[in-house]
C-alpha cells in the first residue's frame, strides 16, 4: 500500500511539473498600463489575454501580432477625464521563442496634460523581459492611423487588412466563408465586421431620416419611407446636439462613453 501512494504521489508531482514546464514554455508578451488590448493575432473575442497580470500568452513561437490602445482615466480625484489616442499601436512580432517575455516601454504620464500629449506621440522602446532592446529581426511597431479620423466604431482588423498587414492565421474574410450549421442545425454563415457601416462600400439601407441638426434641419423635411414629414429636434434636445456637435473627439468619446453606461 505505502509503495502505491508513494507511485501515486510521485506521478502527480511529475505530471505537476511538466504542466508548469509547458505553461512556462508559452512565450507571452507583458502589456504596459494604460494600454487595452484590441487584437491578438487578428482575433477579437476569447483572447489570450490576462487582466489580472495584464500578460498575453501565445499560442506558439514565432510570428505574432497585436493591436494596442492608448486609453485610461487621468486627473485629480476632483477633475477626471478619459483620455484615449485616436489611432492603436501594432506591433509585429516576427520572432518569439520559447520562455521568451516580450513588452515596451515609454514615458507613462503622470497628468491630464502629460496623458494628452503622450496619445499624439506614444513613442515606445520594444524590449526583452531582461529589458533588452529588441532588433527589427525580432519585434517591430507602427501607428495604425485612418483616412476617416476618430472613431469609436472603427474596425482595426479591417484597417489592417486594407494595408495588407493583417496577420491572422485563423480569420478567415468575408468572401471566402461557407455555410455551417447552428446548435440547432440551422445553416447560418457569419458576415465580416466590414460589411456595415465602417465598410467604405455604401450600404442600401431604407429608413427614415435621423435626428439631425439644428442647421441641417430645415433642409431635410424629406417624406420617411413611411409616409409623412420627418420631425426634426427640438428644445432641449436640438440644444444637447449643437453641444456635441460643437465640441471636441475628446469631450465627444466621453459624452458617447456616459451615455452607453447610463
Amino acid at each position: 500500500m505505502f509503495k502505491v501512494d508513494t507511485l501515486c504521489k510521485a506521478g502527480v508531482i511529475a505530471a505537476a511539473a511538466l504542466f508548469s514546464a509547458t505553461v512556462l514554455a508559452a512565450p507571452q508578451f507583458k502589456v504596459p498600463v494604460h494600454y487595452s488590448v484590441e487584437l491578438v493575432d487578428g482575433e477579437t473575442n476569447d483572447l489570450p489575454y490576462s487582466r489580472s497580470d495584464r500578460t498575453i500568452t501565445f499560442d506558439g513561437t514565432g510570428r505574432h501580432q497585436i493591436v494596442l490602445l492608448f486609453e485610461d482615466n487621468f486627473g485629480t480625484q476632483a477633475e477626471s477625464r478619459m483620455v484615449q489616442a485616436a489611432d492603436p499601436i501594432v506591433i509585429d512580432i516576427m520572432s518569439i521563442g520559447e520562455n521568451d517575455l516580450y513588452t515596451f516601454t515609454y514615458d507613462q504620464p503622470h497628468s491630464l496634460k502629460e496623458a494628452e500629449l503622450y496619445a499624439r506621440t506614444q513613442q515606445i522602446e520594444l524590449r526583452d523581459g531582461n529589458h533588452k532592446p529588441l532588433n527589427p529581426e525580432q519585434a517591430s511597431y507602427y501607428i495604425l492611423a485612418s483616412e476617416a479620423g476618430f472613431s469609436i466604431l472603427r474596425d482595426y482588423r479591417q484597417d489592417l487588412l486594407s494595408l495588407n498587414r493583417l496577420y491572422a492565421p485563423r480569420y478567415v474574410q468575408g468572401q471566402e466563408r461557407v455555410m455551417g450549421l447552428t446548435t440547432y442545425g440551422a445553416p447560418t454563415i457569419t458576415a465580416n465586421a466590414g460589411s456595415g457601416f465602417n465598410s467604405g462600400t455604401p450600404a442600401h439601407i431604407s429608413m427614415a431620416a435621423p435626428m439631425t441638426s439644428s442647421a441641417q434641419e430645415g433642409n431635410l423635411r424629406t417624406s420617411s419611407t413611411s409616409g409623412g414629414a420627418v420631425a426634426g429636434p427640438q428644445g432641449r434636445l436640438r440644444d444637447l446636439i449643437n453641444l456635441y456637435n460643437s465640441s471636441d473627439d475628446a469631450t465627444k468619446l466621453e459624452f458617447v462613453k456616459y451615455v452607453m453606461s447610463h
